[in-house]
């Protein structure tokens, strides 16, 4: 018996070994392959730097380095460019070109290093590359500049924003695409980037709540973390955090919900800036639209604080409008200023150069005759002699203009707006009588 169940156990040793034999002998040929092909990647960078030299493509009748190397090496042109700057930077730095040539580094690794590398640095990121995957490599670039060592705090501010997204779609998925796109486009009057239609598509999928009775309530919510003393922020994606621009975060904070530190054991009560029944009002108010002149899209909309929060802004409805996703983005990106009262709104978009006016969004509101009569508050300003002025004057103008609203019952924040709004008709050197009743005339009057 002993004898039999020997005889069972040595054909399992056996198979092991076999199997230990196989998965080496495949790693080994694995391992050699990927050596050789970071050789090739070497080499050929080389020779792309002397095809460009000789500008090779021009005796074969092609039009660029890029077509070239589309039609002969079989590259995409993204691929190409890549494969192009990778090669003219190891042109200077022998140390990756030599990490590369023996197999230290492979090229996708080069190719990420090469976006911050020097000749003076290049031996450090090198040393560090050696002990990470691509993926930990491409976080430590992104939060540096050309010329940092790998050990310089990182920057979060230089991180790569624009993320390239490739979609494969049936014919019919790209019709309904382009449709959608020609949809938003209408509502918006205007073309829309694909960030601004992702943004678009994603936010009617998230605010995918029924039209109804609004609750004051966001419909959906969206997480960001903002550090209390740098007020850096980063969004949360399907469990991974992206930090997101200052102008991201700013836009964030208009309407933002506060759960306070997640680093705490015990949750803190969560507060909202605008009151439910502030936005229940605005939402009504503003019948459900983007308020932006040209714009009437009913999708992705968020409240905006006409007078910004650092300058004195309150969360009052007098205060606050609704802006479709893509409109609030243009302006806290600053291509496109909103400025004036809830009646009278004035923006500018910076790439047309342009002004335009929205009319009162109220409906039956008590304006009187008034209402039609109010002037553009931008035009015919004289902002050549204006600016002659002295500043402090205007300033001590200004406020002295502001308390005497503030005095007759006005809100500070709707005396704000309505002298900002006053001065530009005013002319250069108005008198303190007449800015009060420029401004009187843009305050909006009690419904009766």
């Amino acid at each position: 018996m002993l004898h039999d169940a020997s005889n069972e156990v040595e054909p399992s040793a056996a198979l092991a070994s076999e199997e230990s034999i196989d998965w080496q002998r495949v790693d080994k040929a694995l391992r050699a392959l990927a050596k050789r092909r970071a050789a090739l990647d070497a080499e050929e960078a080389r020779w792309l730097r002397e095809a460009e030299a000789c500008q090779i493509w021009r005796p074969l009748g092609m039009v660029s380095a890029i077509d070239y190397m589309e039609r002969v090496l079989g590259y995409r042109p993204r691929a190409a460019q890549e494969r192009l700057r990778v090669a003219r930077a190891l042109g200077t730095l022998p140390v990756l070109t030599m990490a590369l040539g023996s197999g230290e580094l492979p090229f996708c690794a080069v190719r990420e290093l090469t976006r911050v590398v020097t000749p003076t640095t290049e031996a450090a990121w090198r040393d560090v590359a050696l002990g990470m995957n691509l993926r930990q490599i491409e976080d430590l670039v992104a939060d540096h500049r050309p010329g940092d060592n790998p050990d310089d705090p990182p920057d979060p501010e230089i991180r790569i924003r624009i993320r390239i997204v490739r979609l494969e779609l049936l014919p019919e998925t790209f019709a309904t695409l382009r449709q959608a796109r020609q949809l938003l486009e209408e509502e918006h009057g205007s073309h829309l980037s694909d960030d601004q239609l992702v943004a678009a598509l994603c936010g009617a999928v998230l605010d995918g709540a029924p039209a109804g009775e609004p609750t004051g309530r966001a419909k959906f919510q969206v997480a960001v973390t903002v550090c209390e003393r740098c007020r850096r922020g980063w969004q949360d994606g399907a469990g991974v955090k992206i930090p997101i621009s200052a102008e991201a975060v700013e836009r964030a904070t208009c309407d933002a919900q506060h759960i306070g530190s997640i680093d705490g054991d015990i949750p803190e009560r969560a507060h909202q800036d605008v009151p439910p029944s502030v936005a229940r009002l605005v939402w009504r108010r503003d019948t459900g639209r983007c308020r932006i002149p040209g714009c009437r899209s009913a999708r992705g909309l968020e409240i905006h604080h006409l007078v910004h929060r650092e300058d004195g802004g309150a969360h009052d409805a007098m205060n606050l409008i609704l802006a479709c996703s893509s409109c609030h983005a243009a302006h806290h990106n600053g291509t496109l200023t909103i400025s004036g009262t809830t009646d009278h709104i004035t923006v500018q978009r910076r790439a047309e150069g342009q002004t335009a006016t929205a009319p009162s969004a109220h409906v039956g509101a008590a304006t009187g005759s008034n209402a039609s009569a109010l002037p553009d508050a931008h035009v015919g300003a004289d902002t050549s002699r204006r600016a002659d002025k002295n500043k402090l004057d205007i300033a001590i103008l200004h406020t002295q203009t502001k308390e005497a609203l503030v005095n007759l019952g006005w809100k500070p924040t709707i005396a704000t707006m309505a002298v900002a709004a006053a001065a530009a008709t005013c002319g250069a050197e108005p008198t303190l009588e007449q800015l009060i009743f420029e401004a009187l005339r843009r305050c909006p009057q009690p419904a009766t």
